[in-house]
């Protein structure tokens, strides 16, 4: 019923009641009384709750552009320190590849002026240079894949991705005297963005580096393991360097929650990891095994 057929009733019944006897015109008029005081009222809470409403909607609004700028600064953070971590690897690994250029060249000249220099001889040192070059040219490329930004969702596998992440890593390890133990299936592959999950590799790896130095750990061991089950795939990533410290496991994947000393670590890596799988579907969680940390991760 309209406003207006409500007054015109509203009427009726008033012009109505005048005609009886006993009162009743007098206690309907009071009674209509009370009934427009309710609905003013009603009126007045109803144009309350839209105002605090759109209030809220506003607040919400401007809660989610603040949310979101703090994602996307912690993860400018993240890649900054990643790209830190892998220009210091970058030059590891052109490091020893260069010494043996230069090393080829001085052997080059010292040969050539003693007399020793042939067809063979030549082209046994182009092939041993050109090895040299082929295998920097290749750690370059990794790199450049790694720091060129990608949104593009694609099917890839996790195999290939792990390759990856050990040619990034390749002098890192060895530095550090780790032994990567990789038991991934060449078949296994995943929907997403391959970059994402090499920097999820890389901090899990770069979090158990720091934990064997600052337990002075002297075998190091990293085991990274995938497999599929009831139509999911599961990651598992374990270290021997003694587990993470009970007062913080349970709040590992917060923002600038860190394990490390002062001013050693930012509390992002795990954060950002977290952030990853959650953007592809899947969960991580973490508990101390017998030898040390232990990540799941599940993708749907």
């Amino acid at each position: 019923m309209s406003k207006d057929d409500t007054q015109e009733l509203i009427n009726n019944i008033v012009k109505l009641s005048a005609k009886s006897l006993n009162g009743l015109d007098k206690n309907i008029t009071k009674f209509i009384d009370i009934y427009y005081s309710k609905e003013k009222k009603y009126e007045r809470a109803l144009k309350q709750n839209q105002f605090f409403l759109k209030e809220w909607d506003k607040q919400n609004i401007l809660s989610n552009k603040i949310n979101k700028r703090k994602d996307f600064m912690l993860e400018q953070q993240s890649r900054m320190a990643a790209m830190g971590e892998m220009m210091d690897a970058v030059a590891h690994q052109w490091k020893q590849p260069l010494n043996s250029l230069s090393m080829l060249s001085d052997l080059l000249r010292d040969d050539y002026k003693r007399g020793l220099l042939d067809d063979a001889y030549i082209e046994d040192m182009t092939d041993t240079a050109n090895q040299q070059i082929e295998y920097m040219i290749s750690t370059l490329n990794e790199f450049r894949t790694f720091f060129r930004p990608s949104k593009d969702v694609q099917q890839f596998s996790i195999f290939n991705c792990m390759q990856s992440v050990q040619v990034l890593l390749k002098d890192e390890l060895i530095s550090q005297n780790i032994n990567l133990h990789a038991d991934i299936d060449v078949n296994i592959t995943i929907e997403g963005i391959p970059n994402e999950f090499k920097h999820l590799f890389i901090n899990l790896i770069s979090n158990a580096i720091d934990a064997f130095n600052e337990k002075n750990i002297k075998k190091r061991e990293i085991y990274v393991k995938t497999y599929q089950e009831n139509d999911k795939t599961y990651i598992e990533f374990e270290d021997n360097a003694g587990g993470i410290p009970d007062n913080v496991i349970n709040n590992i994947f917060k923002p600038n929650v860190t394990t490390k000393k002062e001013g050693k670590g930012t509390g992002i890596g795990l954060y950002m990891s977290s952030q990853i799988v959650q953007k592809h579907n899947g969960s991580i969680n973490a508990h101390n095994s017998h030898i040390g940390a232990f990540f799941t991760i599940i993708l749907e």
